[in-house]
């Protein structure tokens, strides 16, 4: 097994572990029905254990994410969509779901909707950004994200929203907070999804941008794209370089540029996301 299944497999877990006690500590105790096969769990528990209802989900929707999403997806799916209501069921077993609401008395929905909804943000952004699944509902929302071309998040909105509103017909209030939760980890999880890392654009206009190059080079290991512009004003041809760096390289870039050339003409674009060598990280190979 290579370091990045290694890797790949470890941040999962972590996510799992992280977004289940979200659930388990904060939303199930506090009723709050976020959506997805959670929110189900906690409709119907008192007909079914939630960890036995999740067992049952998610092996009927991991058969799915497997014909629509890929043997991949399916394979890392697995051991994210078994391990979720595994650390339920041993919650379950071990420490009442009361451990940490029974000591919140002011504004206790509030502290379950901010933390709980954080939680599984975090939990979640983790996950898909190994490109993997905890299984239930998130499956489907996967699958509405590629075959429709829609935000993650968006199709997370759709498919809880759809559970939340008929929360919201049992206990209006509990569904008002639910919104709030679901909300806080549908940000959090397309800020976490991205996979490559966001930095700063530089584009410099130079006289002298084979110095710069050279500089950027030795001083900073970044490569650039050098390419022919024309000045509007002065008619002259120049070399226009332009280099994506990280936001601890942006300071020495500035100071390199300001060395080599200070009548250069530079501005700098914030980049949301950069992928490639020195951006993304090592992909594991399943």
């Amino acid at each position: 097994m290579n370091n990045a299944k290694v890797r790949e497999l470890t941040e999962i877990a972590l996510g799992v572990i992280i977004l289940s006690l979200g659930f388990y500590f904060f939303l199930l105790p506090a009723g709050l029905i976020i959506g997805g096969v959670m929110g189900i769990s906690i409709i119907i528990q008192d007909l079914i254990p939630v960890s036995l209802f999740m067992y049952m989900a998610n092996i009927v929707l991991l058969i799915l994410g497997g014909i629509f999403l890929g043997k991949q997806f399916f394979f890392k799916t697995i051991f994210a969509t078994l391990m979720t209501p595994t650390i339920i069921w041993v919650l379950e077993s071990t420490i009442d779901s009361h451990f940490f609401m029974e000591h919140m008395t002011e504004s206790p929905l509030l502290i379950a909707t901010t933390i709980g909804g954080t939680m599984i943000g975090v939990g979640l952004g983790i996950v898909v950004r190994n490109n993997a699944s905890t299984g239930g509902m998130d499956v489907v929302q996967r699958i509405m994200s590629r075959y429709l071309h829609m935000p993650f998040s968006t199709a997370m909105y759709i498919t809880d929203g759809i559970v939340i509103l008929i929360a919201m017909l049992i206990n209006f209030q509990l569904g008002l907070y639910a919104v709030g939760a679901m909300i806080i980890g549908g940000f959090l999880v397309d800020r976490l999804a991205i996979e490559g890392k966001s930095g700063y654009t530089v584009f410099i206009v130079s006289e002298v941008a084979d110095l710069l190059q050279k500089a950027i080079y030795e001083r900073l290991d970044r490569g650039m794209t050098k390419v022919k512009v024309l000045g509007g004003f002065s008619k002259k041809e120049k070399d226009m370089i332009i280099c994506t760096v990280d936001r601890q390289q942006l300071y020495m870039f500035k100071m390199i540029i300001k060395e080599t050339d200070p009548h250069a003409f530079t501005f700098v674009m914030k980049t949301k996301e950069a992928l490639g060598q020195g951006f993304s990280r090592e992909s594991a190979k399943w």
